[in-house]
């Protein structure tokens, strides 16, 4: 045997065992930190880094072992052809707790992922930092320079965390610092503080309190497989980094399709209810698309999907919540969604039928104005191209936060039904004209009277709702239509003043 040859065996059987440090989850329901590495990535692709680092620990106590690794795992792989760098804590080796080697890590992965322009997928599954070792060895690694590098990366290349177990600590601000957030039901939690004696972590961080209550988390899987095939399906939509254009698939969905169950699917009375996902359904292609925060501010839609291969954002009101109001989680849902594309160049469309924002005392004195001006200075710098479909109503603030070409849309078309104005008829007529109708003690005739006032102000509203779209659409051509608009926007270019930053009201 040559020298060389030994030099060979001597690393590889290195390499095998740091891989046998950490062996299956030990829950049945949980894989394990490697297998969700290979479920995520391209078979064979995946070159891992730094396998042969060992934690400071292991150096100076060889008998601790189950440290070879220091609890994550990482490097390069592809997605669908793509490259990616993906890391994942190993929940066997200290709880995936994070140590000086386990921060260098994961630190060095986002480094080579900001400089290569690439996504970068985090598989979080800890119990937190590991004091000890930050308490006994310089930390010129920690979570604190995780999380400086993801700042940098934000709007340059797009970051997932996929929460799959334990996140507590540190580690959960961090995962938050990435554009999209997944979690698995019943077996992942995120908290920052540990819980009071006698309370559980997960009562206070479960995924569905995420996903339902705080909307710290995008994406609510079954289970790890379906979370990881969520992930791929996600990334399919993005580009490599915001230099880029997000990836063109040809569905084979015809981009002259037009849909008859759009006539009567949505009711012209504007007080009545109907399914805007089916709406969504019909338009995109395939009727597949990737939602966004499904269960959070359900009253707003975000999502991602293609209108004739094209990756687009869709913003839309959902009637069957709340009427389709705006509210101040719907507001923050919507901000967070628009600057998202507008930095990675995905044109954005909205379909709206809003009555406004929300008229409610808890909302206001939690902030409604706040939060609703996030919204509107999101929309406003967007530079993507925007187009708004006005479904049947936008009343008052509605009409800024689903905006039209004020606010720097470039198309505002409008479904034959359009209601606009400060608000409808029903309440301009309340307010107006309350004196004048309280002062009529016939119940017939201040009927007769509130119907008159009613029918005048619903006139004049026809009559200015004549010059505020660029055109009336039939609902059947709106699929042709947004393709078309889409593909004469493509070559937009709009540019903002020179500055540092804006200063959005967080």
């Amino acid at each position: 045997m040559s020298a060389m040859q030994e030099k060979l065996n001597e690393r590889i059987a290195a390499k095998v065992q740091a891989m046998a440090v950490a062996g299956p989850s030990g829950l049945p329901e949980k894989l394990s930190a490697r297998e969700r590495v290979e479920k995520l990535v391209d078979p064979g692709t995946f070159q891992e880094l730094d396998l042969l680092l060992t934690s400071a620990e292991s150096e100076l106590d060889p008998a601790a072992g189950g440290l070879a690794t220091d609890g994550v795992i990482g490097g390069y792989a592809e997605v669908d052809g793509r490259p990616i760098f993906v890391w994942s804590q190993d929940g066997a080796v200290l709880g995936g707790s994070v140590g000086v080697i386990h921060a260098k890590k994961i630190t060095s992965l986002l480094e080579k992922a900001l400089q290569m322009r690439v996504p970068i997928v985090g598989i979080v599954d800890s119990i937190g930092e590991r004091s000890a070792d930050l308490v006994e060895y310089p930390h010129f690694y920690s979570i604190e320079s995780i999380c400086q590098i993801q700042a940098n990366a934000s709007g340059v290349i797009p970051q997932i965390m996929l929460i799959m177990g334990p996140c507590v600590g540190a580690i959960a601000i961090s995962a938050q610092m990435a554009d999209y957030v997944f979690m698995v039901r019943g077996t992942s939690y995120m908290c920052i503080a540990t819980p009071a004696e006698g309370v559980k972590a997960e009562a206070v961080g479960e995924a569905r309190i995420h996903a339902r209550t705080t909307g710290s988390c995008d994406v609510l899987a079954d289970n790890d497989a379906e979370c990881l095939a969520k992930c791929r399906e996600l990334l399919g939509y993005l580009p490599q980094d915001n230099q880029a254009q997000p990836p063109h698939l040809d569905t084979g969905d015809d981009p002259n399709r037009r849909e008859e169950m759009l006539m009567d699917l949505v009711p012209v009375s504007e007080s009545a209810s109907f399914d805007m996902l089916e709406v969504i359904s019909l338009i995109v292609d395939k009727g597949q698309w990737f939602e966004i925060k499904k269960y959070w501010a359900t009253n707003l839609i975000t999502g991602l999907c293609r209108l004739g291969g094209q990756t687009a954002g869709i913003i839309a009101n959902n009637p069957r919540n709340k009427a389709g109001c705006m509210t101040l989680d719907a507001a923050d849902k919507m901000a967070r969604f628009v600057r998202f594309c507008d930095s990675f160049n995905i044109p954005l469309v909205w379909l709206a039928d809003c009555p406004g924002f929300l008229p409610s005392v808890s909302e206001e004195t939690r902030g409604l104005i706040r939060h609703g001006s996030k919204v509107i200075y999101a929309n406003s710098q967007a530079t993507v191209p925007q187009i708004t479909v006005s479904i049947r109503k936008l009343y008052g603030g509605g009409g800024l936060a689903m905006p039209a070409t004020g606010l720097g849309g470039d198309l505002f078309v409008s479904w034959p039904v359009l209601a606009r104005g400060v608000m409808g008829a029903d309440g301009a007529v309340a307010i107006l004209y309350k004196s004048e109708l309280a002062a009529i003690s016939d119940d017939t005739k201040r009927e007769e009277q509130r119907l008159k006032r009613k029918a005048d102000i619903n006139q004049r509203m026809r009559l200015a709702e004549q010059q505020q779209p660029q055109d009336f659409i039939d609902p059947r051509d709106t699929r042709p239509f947004l393709i078309r608009a889409l593909k004469m926007l493509k070559s937009k270019k709009r540019t903002l003043p020179p500055r540092k930053h804006g200063n959005i009201r967080l």
